[in-house]
């Protein structure tokens, strides 16, 4: 067992916990699954089937000691790959409004946009994480605004384009984007400024008059990136997808996170934009079981859910709010094309802030998908009052259990296409968030050569290159000579009565909420001073 910084025990065991061994080998190291052919689509299906023999009845499949083969995994750290911040746009405007409704519309629209991958990109399984592995990316871009004619959101930047064979769901495709050209009022520069505006991935947009207040024109251009099905390592899409806007009001959001313990798997991370004064912030962590031939994803132990705090001065000032994680099941195994469905509810608390009676709280229930026909991913939920330091109103997991005169608003739509709400008293449904408008925003990631040996992109680059050249055995051997490292470094610390000691976060994370060291406030300010040089540098060019 693990002691904080506090000198309370943590309940998880630590990396050199010996007591969790199942899967193991005759020397104690995580069980390799051997590949099983070439490495293709056949292949791979053989390898799953036999795996999903050994797992059935297996209390939590993702706290066990077993080594895939390579040809099962995506080219994609798990540090990467578990980001919250696919439209890191609306994560920057959740503090904007004066308003508190308005400010828990915009923590619910970032509660649906931030797992963007699953709709865009098919699913997979990522590499897993090593002990002190971290990763951390940026973002330079133009905040979502509210329409203030129509209530809804205006996206301006990175508007989704299907690209040819791109599926309904569960997508083996990716996703195309083009330019948005806005009108002044939503920030736009004028139409002599913002014509000729491309992007580098989308096939072609034909949309015209996209709604909330956006207008497409016709575009095509070279698909350079359009058949990565998960963006990560690798030639991620570079241009200029929000020229439209003028660049003052562009605002940086940075992330960073660290994996602070291998066994169970847990990982600590920080969001933050500075310009805006948001911050988010929490603890990864996921159980999973073999469930038939699908198997069931949710929150592990150490998991609170995300954190978002407002801790910039104004209306909402040191309120948080904390977003609960549903539980999901991947399904599609079998056909060997992964989607995923919830069926759940969540939970999103506002706390803090200023001194008041009540607050804001929202449920949020993921309907069940029938055995019959196709998936509709539906949900419905509320918004209601709940009374501060009542615990009961606050512990309400369904919208049934709230008495209707606490009702600010309803919620429903699919989380795969479209949800929308309504206020208490009004007839009219608005848009919170037009999914069919979001394509996948790109990480700008440093180069690999400027990048620490335990930095998740440089990590796994060797077994990355051998995967993207689909050389399945020599992905495998890599990847098991990166494993074996972190053994023999666990060995080393075992053997001299030492425990891994998190570099980015604090060690005291029991409550969910993990804190930034001194080193990790000083990679955010890094990463901040790095994104303002190349602005100055593009200023400059121009």
């Amino acid at each position: 067992m693990s002691v904080s910084k506090k000198g309370k025990v943590v309940d998880v065991p630590t990396d050199d916990d010996t007591t969790l061994q199942p899967f193991t080998d005759e020397s104690g190291a995580p069980a390799t699954l051997p590949e099983v052919g070439n490495g293709g689509e056949e292949s791979k299906m053989k390898v799953i089937l036999g795996l999903l023999k050994k797992l059935m009845g297996v209390k939590d499949v993702a706290n066990l000691r077993i080594s895939l083969p390579a040809s099962l995994l995506e080219p994609i750290p798990n540090l990467e790959y578990w980001q919250y911040a696919d439209r890191a746009d609306i994560f920057a405007a959740i503090g904007d409004s004066d308003d508190e409704l308005g400010r828990m519309l915009s923590v619910l629209r970032f509660s649906f946009s931030k797992e963007l991958k699953f709709i865009r990109a098919r699913l997979g399984k990522p590499y897993n994480s090593a002990l002190g592995e971290h990763f951390r990316c940026s973002w330079r871009l133009p905040p979502i605004v509210i329409d203030k004619a129509t209530g809804e959101p205006v996206v301006r930047t990175h508007i989704h384009v299907p690209i040819p064979g791109e599926p309904a769901y569960g997508g083996q495709g990716g996703s195309g984007w083009t330019t948005p050209v806005l009108g002044r009022e939503h920030g736009g520069k004028p139409s002599s400024e913002a014509s000729s505006i491309v992007s580098s991935s989308s096939k072609a947009s034909k949309k015209q008059n996209v709604g909330l207040g956006l207008k497409q024109g016709n575009k095509s251009t070279d698909t350079i990136s359009v058949n990565r099905a998960i963006p990560g390592p690798g030639d991620e899409i570079e241009s200029d997808p929000d020229a439209g806007v003028v660049d003052s009001e562009k605002v940086t959001v940075v992330f960073l996170c660290e994996q602070v313990s291998h066994h169970p798997p847990i990982s600590a991370y920080y969001y933050t934009c500075p310009e805006k004064g948001i911050e988010g912030y929490g603890m990864d962590q996921i159980s999973a079981k073999v469930s038939g031939m699908s198997v069931k994803v949710g929150p592990g132990s150490s998991n609170q859910g995300i954190f978002i705090r407002i801790a910039r001065d104004g209306a909402g000032k040191g309120e948080e709010y904390q977003i609960t994680h549903p539980s999901a099941s991947v399904n599609g195994i079998l056909k060997g094309s992964y989607y995923g469905t919830i069926s759940d509810q969540i939970q999103i608390t506002c706390r803090g802030g200023a001194e008041g009676k009540t607050k804001l709280r929202a449920i949020i229930d993921y309907k069940d998908e029938s055995w019959i026909g196709k998936p509709k991913f539906l949900l419905d939920g509320i918004i209601y009052k709940y009374t501060v330091g009542n615990e009961t109103e606050e512990s309400w997991t369904k919208a049934k259990q709230v008495p209707a005169d606490k009702v600010v608003a309803n919620i429903e739509g699919s989380w795969m296409k479209e949800i929308k709400y309504k206020l208490k008293g009004e007839k009219e449904w608005k848009t919170l968030l037009d999914l069919d408008l979001l394509a996948l925003i790109p990480k700008d990631v440093r180069p690999l050569e400027e990048q620490d040996e335990q930095e998740s992109r440089r990590l796994w680059d060797p077994v990355t290159q051998h995967l993207i050249g689909k050389n399945w055995g020599e992905a495998t051997k890599q990847k098991q000579v990166i494993e074996q490292i972190q053994r023999d470094k666990a060995a080393a610390r075992k053997a001299k009565g030492e425990e891994h000691q998190s570099r980015f976060f604090e060690p005291d994370w029991e409550d969910g909420k993990p804190k930034l060291s001194a080193e990790g406030q000083k990679a955010i300010d890094a990463e901040m001073a790095r994104l303002d040089a190349k602005a100055k540098e593009k200023e400059n060019e121009i």
